[in-house]
């Protein structure tokens, strides 16, 4: 990793509620529409083709296991980088989606080599419940790194209630 380039990981954990079952669950997560409008700054969004360079794979590092083929679109989000809208910006990024065992692995590449490598899982409590899991990886620049750090942080509550009343609904 270059002097100019950082990482940072994360990780968001939320209950789900009893009845929901782990595999309605997973399934939702795997469900990339659902997974894509869940997005607060999506405006838009299309599939694509599965990109050959680089091509879409797990990182080897992660634990995780894939249950299906790539599938990728292209996200267009709104992003606030001054406050009050003073300078809002159209980002738009390719999104590849990896099913999982346990969820789905996504990978973000935005521009100016903004990398999010995510790994979205449901996994069973102590209690016998279960709990959606959002294990993040992100690389990019340090001069971007503030502000991507901070939209993660900002957002994932939101993103998680989301999912979870709908994972409460099936």
């Amino acid at each position: 990793m270059s002097f100019f380039n950082t990482t940072h990981a994360l990780q968001h954990v939320t209950p789900i509620p009893a009845g929901s079952t782990p595999e309605k669950s997973i399934q939702l997560l795997q469900g990339h529409e659902f997974f894509i409008q869940c997005d607060p700054h999506m405006i838009k969004y299309e599939g694509m083709d599965t990109p050959t360079e680089p091509a879409p794979t797990l990182p080897t590092d992660r634990g995780v296991t894939a249950v299906a083929a790539p599938k990728c679109y292209e996200v267009t989000d709104k992003v606030h980088a001054l406050p009050a809208g003073l300078w809002d910006s159209d980002v738009i990024s390719t999104y590849e989606f990896i099913n999982i065992e346990r969820g789905v692995f996504v990978r973000i590449r935005s521009p100016l080599n903004t990398m999010m490598e995510t790994v979205w899982e449901i996994r069973q409590t102590e209690d016998g419940g279960s709990e959606l899991v959002e294990d993040v990886l992100i690389k990019c620049s340090r001069l971007l790194s503030g502000v991507v750090k901070t939209t993660c942080e900002a957002g994932w509550k939101g993103i998680h209630e989301k999912m979870v009343a709908k994972m409460a609904q099936l």
